[in-house]
């Protein structure tokens, strides 16, 4: 495995944050405060996805990137569509392994514990499948949700290792943050998501960055 992905991937994330400290800090409250609203969430999400897509590029950032998902009405939709869709499969899959951990425990209790492990399992394949969707999904504008599915789950098929390393990079830096008192999830969050933009484009260096 290429540790070097690793390494300056998360050096890209320092710089872009470095680079856009303002911005980004900004365009993430905004993004959580705006969140209040239920219509406004998954615009400006998309919209911080965007901003992590953009800075990936090295392009300067603006506090206005946040409202992307503002810019049209198709992008509004869009937006919805996948948080819609994202949603409805975490759904599915937790009633699959809600219904799993029962049918195990009535069969016998002591098997309760496979239950959880196995759908704690199926909970962690599933985040690791969608893990690049939503970048692939904003730096691809003129494909469907259905083809970011796709090309999420071939980045994670074809590079298992790799996709799991950077999951758990990921996910100690949002640590981290949230370790300090929350605030410095305003700093790890933005690096986490160039970071991991970053490792996308270093595996899938196929697929075009066409979010503008």
């Amino acid at each position: 495995m290429d540790f070097d992905i690793i390494t300056s991937s998360l050096k890209k994330g320092w710089e872009a944050f470095t680079g856009n400290a303002v911005a980004f800090i900004v365009g993430f409250l905004i993004a959580l405060i705006g969140s209040i609203l239920i219509v406004t969430i998954a615009p400006l999400f998309y919209g911080f996805y965007y901003m992590a897509v953009k800075a990936s590029r090295g392009e300067k950032l603006a506090i206005k990137d946040v409202f992307y998902g503002f810019k049209s009405f198709g992008l509004f939709i869009r937006a919805w569509i996948y948080f819609i869709v994202v949603f409805l499969l975490a759904i599915i899959i937790g009633i699959i392994t809600s219904i799993l951990t029962m049918v195990l425990t009535y069969i016998h209790v002591s098997l309760a514990l496979v239950g959880m492990l196995i759908s704690i399992l199926l909970s962690i394949v599933f985040s690791l499948t969608i893990f690049y969707t939503m970048y692939i999904y904003i730096m691809t504008p003129s494909k469907n949700i259905i083809y970011a599915l796709k090309e999420g789950f071939g980045v994670f098929k074809g590079n298992v290792l790799m996709t799991i390393v950077a999951y758990i990079v990921y996910y100690i830096l949002t640590l981290i943050g949230m370790i300090l008192l929350g605030i410095g999830l305003l700093i790890t969050i933005p690096i986490a998501m160039v970071f991991t933009v970053s490792v996308l484009k270093a595996l899938r260096p196929t697929i075009q960055d066409g979010s503008d």
